[in-house]
């Protein structure tokens, strides 16, 4: 049987001719996340948002509805690849500034996800039952025991008829739907956003890597969390194409299970046991290997920790870090789930990364010559319309008609003159320490012909 040393150099071997591969074809293409994870570049992203929050100017939102930061695509422990228990989730909740949760978890026959899953008002946060299935996020009113294998185009009209929500969810596995009874779609998803970062998602296997980097993330946590951040284009290509066919609201995919890091139990006979944060092991090594990698595993050694005793835990994607890094704001009457799903239907919404700043306050409408339409509205075209915007810090702004950009700006506000029918929506991106990024991505408004 090979050595624990053994084994050791044979991972690390492993890891560096997965990484050589990568590295060639990374040359021919673009640096992935994997080459923003130095404390450098995560210090200098650290200083400008700390920057750029203190730059940031408070804005009074106007007319009826006020603004409600909502995470879809949350899992907890009623999946099978999570251990989040509610208290904790709405907490993380809280501090990242969301108010309304709202769950999918992955079915399963021990629980019903809409009579057993997490609802109502939990210390502020709003929470809602839903499930990931059929390729959808769907929300349903009454219970859908027995029907997960209806067709997805089938399931989605059920919840359509019960006056639920659905939306089309990893567009990437599925840019070739378009399914009538639909909510609108994903616009992001961080899963999706790590699985393109090759070289990461290769290196989040290995728990050795993981290890390494565990000072940087503890320094830096929410900013290498987010070094995973890239233009989602192919999603909202995709998006511009459905919303051509019929209005699809787009939102956030936060794809939060808490279950991506490294945990080190001792075991017996000089040992460690190295599992992942749902307790699959990992790798088992010698004590000795690991103390260099871990000085706060020297306890162990002295017998201070018996058999089973937890030395560390590093986890890259606490509930937190996950909800904080993008939501989806909701221009909504009242912080209840009618009032939340109404306005998702009607497309009131904006979707904004706020780990880079807080995009409270951002607002943006159509302007007529009596009338201001909010996202989301489909009202006949005029001439005397105006696309109008204001953000609470300035940024560059592309205001994207029928797929294709026409018209782009810099400052705080856009005034653009609608010169004809069309879907129209607002990108707006900022400088983060030399690097744009996109960081508020608005619904569109539907301008038709008479």
């Amino acid at each position: 049987m090979p050595s624990s040393l053994q084994r050791l150099i044979a991972c690390g071997l492993a890891g560096l001719a997965g990484i050589a591969v990568t590295l060639l074809v990374a040359e021919q293409t673009q640096a992935d996340a994997f080459d923003r994870l130095t404390e450098e570049r995560l210090g200098r992203v650290h200083e400008a948002v700390t920057t750029l929050q203190t730059r940031r100017t408070s804005q009074q939102r106007i007319g009826p509805y006020r603004e409600y930061r909502v995470n879809l695509h949350v899992h907890s422990a009623f999946s099978h690849d999570s251990r989040g228990e509610l208290p904790a989730i709405v907490a993380a909740a809280k501090r990242a500034g969301t108010d309304v949760l709202m769950f999918t978890e992955h079915p399963a026959d021990h629980y019903d996800f809409v009579t057993d899953g997490h609802s109502g008002l939990h210390d502020g946060v709003l929470c809602i039952p839903g499930a990931e299935t059929n390729g959808l996020l769907t929300f349903p009113k009454a219970s859908m025991a027995g029907q997960g294998t209806l067709e997805p185009a089938d399931y989605a009209r059920r919840v359509r008829q019960q006056g639920g929500l659905s939306f089309l969810s990893h567009l990437e596995e599925r840019l070739d739907w378009n399914l009538p009874g639909l909510t609108g779609c994903e616009i992001y998803n961080t899963h999706a956003d790590a699985k393109e970062e090759e070289r990461l998602f290769a290196s989040l296997q290995n728990p050795l890597w993981l290890l390494r980097i565990a000072s940087l993330i503890k320094a830096y946590p929410q900013e290498a969390f987010s070094a995973l951040q890239d233009d989602p284009r192919l999603y909202l290509d995709r998006w511009d194409e459905l919303c051509q066919i019929a209005p699809h609201t787009g939102v956030s995919a936060n794809d939060a299970h808490e279950n991506v890091g490294v945990v080190i139990k001792l075991a017996a006979d000089g040992k460690v046991a190295i599992t992942d944060p749902l307790d699959d092991p990992l790798l088992t090594l010698d004590l000795a290997l690991v103390k260099p990698l871990l000085p706060a595993v020297d306890q162990a050694a002295e017998g201070t920790a018996s058999e089973g005793a937890e030395l560390f835990r590093m986890q890259l994607d606490p509930y937190e870090y996950s909800l904080r890094h993008v939501g989806t704001h909701v221009l909504a009457r009242e912080q209840t789930r009618p009032g939340i799903e109404e306005a998702l239907l009607a497309g009131r919404a904006f979707v904004a990364f706020d780990w880079i700043a807080d995009s409270r306050g951002f607002d943006c409408w159509v302007r007529g010559s009596t009338q201001r339409h909010e996202l989301g509205s489909v009202v006949p075209w005029t001439e005397a319309q105006r696309l109008q915007a204001t953000a609470p810090l300035p940024g560059h702004w592309r205001v994207i008609g029928d797929g294709r950009c026409v018209h782009e700006t810099d400052g705080a506000t856009l005034d653009f003159p609608v010169p004809a029918p069309g879907t129209y929506r607002v990108e707006l991106s900022l400088d983060v320490a030399g690097e744009p990024h996109l960081w508020v991505l608005t619904n569109p408004f539907y301008l038709r012909d008479r």
